[in-house]
């Protein structure tokens, strides 16, 4: 578990052996791996400053900040960053010789030990009412710890599936879910999931985007217990009617 990894993790950019090597050994793990939060600090940083290449510019922006958790964690960085911006020039200490080019993390730790008491404790007033009001504007979705890859079935569980299993770590807030389409897949202006467990009771679940190969849904780990479980797809057409997708997706949360 190396910076390279979780940033390439954090993008999407893992194939997909890697990517399940790389969450068992998350998840075999007693809390969430420290590591990947610094090296996320370090990742909206570098993205903030314009320092990572084009493609991963690009795949920040299209695979990291699908979340409105992550866009305000982007949000406030920002925000920290021009604070310490606006110090910084505003500041007449005189230092022997130019430091090197710091992080906001590593900025805002420099910043906080030169400061007296009563100066900490108006900063964190203004910083606590920067949090707040992007907090007012935004409803945060839980975390994506855990993430599952399944493909349709066109068994039922009296048959015998073969069902894909997914271990959630005890600080998990959600699973996050690809259903691959089948091919070729119906026209369909939209989707609908529906999660069913084994005895029958049904929910819809939120779905967080699809593209033409997959749909992506989320569900907070709250509704999940240990058990098995189905997801049926609707293809919604253009008039508002709606057509099953034949087959169901099978999981099982152990």
């Amino acid at each position: 578990m190396n910076d390279e990894n979780i940033i390439a993790y954090l993008l999407e950019e893992l194939p997909e052996d890697d990517l399940e090597r790389f969450e068992d050994e998350c998840f075999a793990q007693e809390s969430w791996p420290v590591e990947i939060d610094l090296a996320e600090q370090e990742l909206i940083d570098s993205y903030l400053r314009d320092e990572l290449i084009p493609e991963r510019r690009h795949r920040f922006e299209q695979n990291y900040l699908t979340t409105e958790a992550r866009q305000e964690r982007v949000s406030i960085a920002a925000a920290l960053l021009r604070r310490l911006d606006e110090y910084n020039a505003s500041s007449t200490v005189i230092v022997s010789q130019p430091p090197l080019e710091p992080t906001w993390t590593r900025r805002l730790r420099a910043f906080w030990s030169r400061q007296t008491w009563v100066l900490r404790a108006a900063t964190a007033v203004a910083v606590l009412a920067i949090a707040g009001s992007l907090w007012l504007f935004r409803t945060p979705s839980p975390r994506i710890f855990a993430m599952l890859t399944l493909t349709i079935s066109n068994n039922n569980r009296a048959e015998g599936n073969q069902s894909s299993t997914v271990k959630l770590p005890p600080n998990a807030e959600a699973l996050k879910i690809s259903l691959r389409l089948p091919q070729p897949s119906l026209p369909a202006a939209g989707y609908r999931v529906e999660l069913e467990n084994d005895n029958g009771e049904t929910k819809s679940v939120e779905i967080a985007g699809k593209d033409a190969q997959s749909v992506l849904v989320v569900i907070p780990a709250a509704q999940l217990a240990q058990r098995q479980y189905a997801l049926k797809l609707f293809a919604i057409k253009s008039d508002g009617t709606e057509q099953r997708v034949n087959g169901t997706y099978f999981f099982i949360v152990e």
